[in-house]
């Protein structure tokens, strides 16, 4: 149903969002949207901006959808997008659809859901946040557009979503037949490891919205902006996470206790890399080809990709031991560490440990160090990364309070008599920022880089290597231990 003049033709849309693409947030600011306090500093001005000066209709917060286009209900949003250290696009966050409403969801069905009706048909309109350095105050005015798309959805993809909304109906349902105040705050702990599309926040009493996961919104930002990410085809069986889990069991079941080097064989994958060494990606290569038939990377694997899984191989020692620690990617982002006005929540740092499921392939050697290719298949187990927010956390305001207090230091790495250590490569003495190290937690934080002059991260006048959150190994095989194979 219309809205006043909300009504457009698809053609009259793409006239409008044509016309702003490659434009700053203020230019295209006709209706002075921005000329509000502070209202340059206030992202929810974004979205009054498009209403306003590109739509041009006052301020809806209507909860049907925003627009009808050719006499279809359309949802208008606007996501932030920060550029990857190496390429590409990353959504900044989650995409907040409409409220979990407990006592209206219980008698919903997915079609005619308030979630539904909202996110069947999004416009979504993508500018580039960047932040303009450590310590100033982000200003959105600056924003540039980068472009727009009418997002529908494939049917895998809306059967993840249905899937994944159900799983929230039938928590509600239960939570609804107990105390609500002491089960619904269990909603986001409990349920968001069940989903692969949506998570739930923030967490009772405050009412919990439904939101699609940034991992999600970041592959419809990758579709549309075209960036040739190359896509494996989708696994269209796998419409959700015990789907997922009963499919990894099938594959365990089949090659569980088998070499790397005997299941790399059917798929001609080398054992080595062009330069002679170990291939170290064989694990990941044999994985994907098993799991989708297709050669490729994990990250081209579209569940994998839209559900924010964290693909991980462990590979334990003949006495169950762990042979290294995890490294957890993107590295850290100092840009936003230094910035005192961000909420850890709202932080790409925090972002693996509120959405993200861990996929770990567990190697095992047949003999103590061999070589990759020898060791065995034992099979999968995922883990939530959320057990670690925690502790993430704490790194985040441990680390902030070394910047923010001026005691971050490069200390010099010495060796076991107390002499200095140098790089074999390059002969200069070894330091590394006193960022929390492997002896102060389960998450740590360690620098990776080509050399001693690979230095390109400057905090304080201090400068250092891409640094990265990493997981103590040790920790990693006791949690596991507990979680029974696939």
């Amino acid at each position: 149903m219309a809205k006043g003049n909300h009504s457009f033709t698809e053609r009259d849309i793409h006239s409008r969002f044509n016309a702003i693409v490659g434009h700053t947030v203020s230019e295209v600011d006709t209706a002075g949207v921005l000329t509000a306090s502070k209202a340059y500093r206030n992202k929810g001005r974004i979205g009054a901006v498009i209403e306003q000066s590109v739509l041009g209709y006052p301020a809806d917060s209507d909860r049907r959808p925003d627009i009808v286009i050719d006499g279809q209900p359309w949802e208008v949003k606007a996501t932030g997008l920060v550029e990857g250290a190496r390429g590409g696009w990353r959504a900044k966050e989650p995409m907040s659809i409409t409220a979990v409403a407990p006592e209206v969801i219980v008698a919903e069905s997915f079609s005619t859901s308030a979630f539904w009706h909202k996110a069947a048909r999004l416009l979504v309109v993508y500018y580039l946040y960047v932040r303009p350095g450590r310590g100033v105050a982000v200003e959105y005015a600056g924003f540039e557009f980068k472009g727009y798309g009418l997002h529908t959805w494939r049917e895998v993809d809306r059967c993840r979503l249905e899937a994944d909304w159900t799983v929230v109906r039938e928590f509600v349902r239960t939570a609804l037949e107990g105390d609500i105040d002491t089960e619904m705050p269990n909603l986001s702990t409990l349920v968001n490891p069940q989903l692969l599309y949506l998570d739930t926040s923030p967490k009772w009493p405050n009412r919990p919205r439904f939101r699609l996961k940034a991992s999600l919104v970041t592959q419809m930002a990758r579709e549309r902006l075209d960036d040739g990410m190359g896509m494996i085809p989708d696994q269209g069986g796998l419409s959700s996470m015990g789907a997922l889990k009963a499919y990894l069991h099938g594959i365990s079941n089949t090659y569980a206790g088998q070499a790397l080097e005997d299941l790399a064989a059917p798929f001609n994958l080398p054992l080595k890399a062009k330069s002679g060494k170990e291939n170290k990606s064989l694990a990941e290569q044999v994985v994907v080809r098993i799991f989708t038939g297709h050669a490729g990377k994990i990250s081209q694997v579209p569940l994998f990709a839209k559900a924010g899984f964290v693909f991980k191989t462990m590979t334990l020692t003949p006495t169950g031991g762990r042979t290294e620690d995890m490294k957890l990617n993107p590295s850290i982002d100092f840009d936003e560490l230094c910035d005192p006005s961000l909420e850890f929540e709202d932080s790409a740092f925090a972002a693996p440990f509120i959405d993200s499921t861990m996929v770990v392939a567990v190697l095992e050697e047949r003999y103590r160090d061999c070589p990759l290719s020898q060791c065995r298949l034992m099979g999968f187990k995922t883990l939530w990364l959320g057990t670690y927010l925690d502790a993430a956390r704490a790194l985040w305001d441990g680390m902030r309070d070394l910047i923010f207090s001026g005691r971050l230091v490069d200390a010099p790495i010495l060796k076991k008599d107390g002499t200095p250590r140098v790089t074999p490569k390059t002969g200069i003495p070894m330091t590394a920022p006193n960022w929390p190290k492997s002896r102060d937690g389960v998450l740590f934080v360690r620098g990776t880089g080509t050399d001693a002059n690979d230095k390109p991260v400057d905090v304080n006048g201090v400068r250092m290597y891409r640094q990265n959150v990493w997981i103590k190994g040790r920790e990693l095989v006791a949690r596991l231990r507990e979680m029974e194979y696939l």
